[in-house]
Parts: C-alpha cells; structure tokens; sequence
C-alpha cells in the first residue's frame, strides 16, 4: 500500500497543553495503520508556539527568529508523540531528507517530525515529505476540511468535499502573510507543493479518528479530497 504522512496540527495534539488522552487514541490507531503502510507524522506548534510567537512580536524580535522558535516546540510535540508510539523511532528527523532516509532504513517504523527550516510551516514540511515519498496526504485539523473562510468565524463558510490543487492555491494564495502562524487551513508553500506534484490530499478533522484512519486507507470520508 503507498505510503502515508499524516500532519496532525499542534492545535489538536496540545492545545494550550499536550491532550494526554487524544495522544494515547491517536497513538493507538498509527499503530494500527503501520501494520498495513510505511507511515510519517508530522506534528504542529499549536497554541504553545502561539504563545512564543506573540511574546517574540511583543519584544520586536525577527520573523525569522519567531518562525524558528515555533520550531522549537512542533520538535518538543514530536518527540512527545514519539515516546508514546511503540513502534516511533525516537529519533526526531530535523529535515525531510532525513525522514525519508528513516522510513525507508526501517519501514515498520513510525517516524515522527516537528518543522525544518524558517519559513516553511509544518504543513508545508508534510507537503514535503510526501512528495519526496511518494506518499498520499492525511491533514488533520480543527475543522472537518476545507473551507473557503474560516467556519468558526463565518456561519456561510463553503465547505468543499472535492478540489482541485489549483482552487486550494488560489484560496491560500488569498489568505497568505508569511507571517509566523499566519495562512490559510493549508499555506500557500504547501498548496503549491501539492499542486506541482499531484500528491493526493485528504484534510480531515484531526478529532475524529475514523475520519483519519479512512482517509490514509483510501475509504470515503466526510472532509476534503484534494486531486
């Protein structure tokens, strides 16, 4: 079965701190799915990174060192879920070369990683690890999958169940910064690498385990199919 790199957002894993029973769910269901396909993971900030971001614009420190610094904390989420998967290699990939390396060195092995380089969110790193894989896309987010503004704010939000990568540039494209911790559901870098690539793209609600594990093993889902 094709490989798989999951990205599951730092909102979902620790929202203001590390969710200990959703970890011990999520934990459970990689392994289940590493039994069945080579399996990448790659974990986001969330609100933790938030809050060192802030604290980095309050006291006028670069944005690069602000990206680097939420950083920091995807790679401290990593290696947290890292050391709660049996099967994770314990070992945190600092760059995307170095996780494929790994997961072809040891394919029954899960490998989990935080973010890379400045400037690259974790979204864009998952991007990025599965086109130089081969893999298909799992995003798992805080909402049910794509939509066209932010449904928490906005009660007309369109959600999408198909899209083309073209349509999801355009709309990152729109929201875009490139500020730390500001973008789209999906950032542009990340739209474009999907795009460019035709890596095939599931963004699902990162609560619902089922949503996750139908996405990664091909079955119909409720969130966004990207192609």
């Amino acid at each position: 079965m094709k490989p798989c790199v999951i990205k599951i957002g730092g909102s979902i894993l620790a929202d203001g701190k590390p969710d200990v029973d959703y970890i011990k769910s999520i934990s459970s269901m990689l392994e289940d799915l590493n039994k069945r396909m080579v399996i990448g993971v790659v974990v986001g900030a969330g609100k933790v990174g938030g809050v060192y971001v802030d604290a980095a614009r309050k006291l006028k420190i670069n944005q690069y060192q602000q990206d680097s610094l939420a950083i920091d904390v995807t790679r401290v989420n990593a290696r947290l879920l890292a050391n709660a998967l049996p099967s994770a290699l314990h070992s945190i990939p600092r760059t995307v070369g170095d996780a494929r390396a790994l997961m072809e060195a040891s394919p029954k092995r899960i490998v989990v990683m935080g973010g890379t380089f400045p400037g690259h969110t974790t979204n864009a790193v998952a991007a990025l690890l599965a086109e130089n894989t081969g893999a298909k896309l799992v995003n798992c987010t805080n909402v049910d999958a794509v939509y066209d503004k932010d449904p928490n704010k906005f009660k007309n939000a369109r959600k999408f169940s198909k899209m083309s990568a073209d349509k999801l540039v355009e709309l990152a494209a729109k929201y875009d910064t490139r500020e730390a911790r500001g973008h789209f559901i999906i950032d542009l870098l990340a739209a474009k690498i999907i795009q460019r690539s035709k890596i095939e793209t599931h963004v699902v609600n990162g609560r619902k385990l089922s949503e996750i594990k139908k996405a990664a093993l091909g079955k119909k889902h409720n969130g966004t199919v990207i192609k």
